[in-house]
């Protein structure tokens, strides 16, 4: 059964959790408790990879480069949170370095509450739903307030298959990366641009490194990992938008559990 899986190791890990969360305060940042478990585990025996590099493909084709917090005996994916609780996002990134290491269990520790707190997390080998099926359901039905109804649809199914198949957790360029894979794939003419113009009162003052896609003309898409999606000021997008003559805008925040969606209108 999935629920046994490693199980005398998953044992052994979280009595490591367990002593490194008695034995430091709970005022340190991720990194000095990923180095506490490491060196504890390394004290036992348990040979773990920290902060290990791996290629991310989407579709055969490499995105980019993620790290991962702590990988024990090739078999358990651990990730360190300091958070106040463990969200369902905090799980959401478990699974998708699950699938990017081609293993089954995780673990998520949490450092920064008052009492110690952990998750276990699996990831089944078979899926009920292919990835575009699970996409599908997921999307809203199109609306003639998108502008360019049909296009925007075909541009939010590839929007929601790229997160239905990596899943949240990864940086920014990976989410870029994989949505131009997908949308020239679905044969949709996509243009990456790699900087964005930034204005002030209406001069221009410079740009930003920002990866983002032109499609068809007529569509920017702006893929983004944030915590929060409001993060990210829309009036800026706006005026990059009008400089270059595009009316309608997706904003797309992959780094939550359920693909978050906003369209601009210029």
């Amino acid at each position: 059964m999935t629920e046994l899986l490693h199980r005398e190791l998953t044992g052994a890990i979280i009595g490591v959790y367990y002593e490194v969360y008695n034995q430091t305060l709970r005022m340190y940042p991720e990194y000095i408790y990923e180095s506490a478990m490491m060196e504890e585990l390394r004290q036992r025996g348990y040979p773990t990879l920290r902060q290990g590099e791996y290629r991310i493909v989407y579709k055969e084709r490499l995105v980019g480069v993620q790290r991962l917090d702590l990988f024990v005996v090739q078999e358990v994916v651990v990730e360190n949170k300091v958070a106040d609780n463990l969200t369902l996002l905090h799980k959401a990134q478990a699974r998708s370095y699950l699938k990017t290491v081609g293993k089954q269990v995780g673990l998520v520790f949490n450092f920064g509450g008052v009492q110690p707190e952990f998750e276990r997390v699996y990831l089944p080998v078979d899926s009920e739903l292919t990835a575009q099926e699970a996409a599908t359901r997921a999307m809203p039905e199109p609306s003639a307030d998108w502008l360019y109804p049909e296009l925007a649809y075909a541009i939010a199914g590839g929007l929601y298959e790229v997160h239905t198949l990596l899943g949240p957790g990864f940086i920014h360029r990976i989410y870029a990366n994989a949505c131009y894979r997908e949308l020239q794939l679905r044969g949709l003419a996509a243009r990456p641009l790699k900087r964005m113009q930034v204005t002030y009162k209406g001069a221009a003052i410079g740009t930003i490194a920002f990866g983002h896609l032109v499609i068809e003309g007529q569509v920017m898409v702006f893929p983004v990992a944030l915590h929060h999606t409001p993060a990210i000021r829309l009036e800026g997008l706006k005026d990059w938008m009008s400089t270059r003559d595009i009316r309608l805008g997706i904003l797309a925040n992959f780094n939550v559990p359920r693909l978050d969606i906003v369209f601009i209108r210029v």
